[in-house]
């Protein structure tokens, strides 16, 4: 009998109303996942309240300025502005260089994983939203009819998707005569 009211005692406090401590944004060590999500307004609304923290760097391979392909006059950094709203992205790059317009996929692609593997303390996930659609371009972006794109916004955080979560962007733009990527860095707030 007095083992009974030990058990009993011992897991009172999980069958009390409110004794469950569950988080909803929470990740458990040893997290992955990966999972392609119909766009809502949460999402647009946090990615709005982004703003670049540094210039938009050109990706470069070993190759230089001569493998970028659809930029007249390629710079390896350019100022950059961009503005979210509920039909896509503009980003402004350079004074007067152009603009690239990604209009918002109808899904997205969420990725998130426990890189640390340790199992101990609170666990932190690198996420990545990647939307995948076309982009078009003025001045020295200007591109002809739809152009493929991916847009990559990525950082550390958790099982939420929130601003302060996504510290890096990058958009790739490719087709049969352009290929580029620019990539910067974020803050939330």
């Amino acid at each position: 009998m007095l083992r009974r009211m030990v058990s009993l005692v011992t897991f009172a406090p999980a069958l009390l109303p409110g004794a469950a401590f569950a988080c909803a944004c929470c990740a458990d060590p040893g997290t992955r996942f990966e999972q392609d999500v119909t766009r809502g307004n949460w999402e647009v609304k946090e990615i709005s309240r982004l703003a670049p923290t540094s210039p938009a760097r050109l990706y470069l391979t070993a190759c230089g300025m001569e493998c970028v392909q659809g930029i007249v006059d390629p710079q390896p950094t350019y100022p950059v502005a961009f503005e979210a709203s509920e039909t896509g992205m503009v980003f402004e790059l350079g004074e007067g260089d152009g603009t690239l317009t990604f209009p918002w996929p109808d899904a997205y692609t969420w990725f998130g994983a426990d890189t640390a593997l340790t199992g101990e303390g609170e666990t932190a996930l690198y996420t990545e939203l990647r939307f995948r659609g076309s982009v078009a371009g003025t001045g020295d972006f200007a591109n002809e009819g739809a152009t493929e794109a991916e847009l990559v916004l990525s950082g550390q955080g958790n099982r939420c998707i929130t601003a302060r979560s996504f510290d890096a962007w990058s958009l790739t733009v490719y087709d049969d005569t352009t290929q580029y990527r620019l990539f910067g860095t974020l803050d939330g707030y």
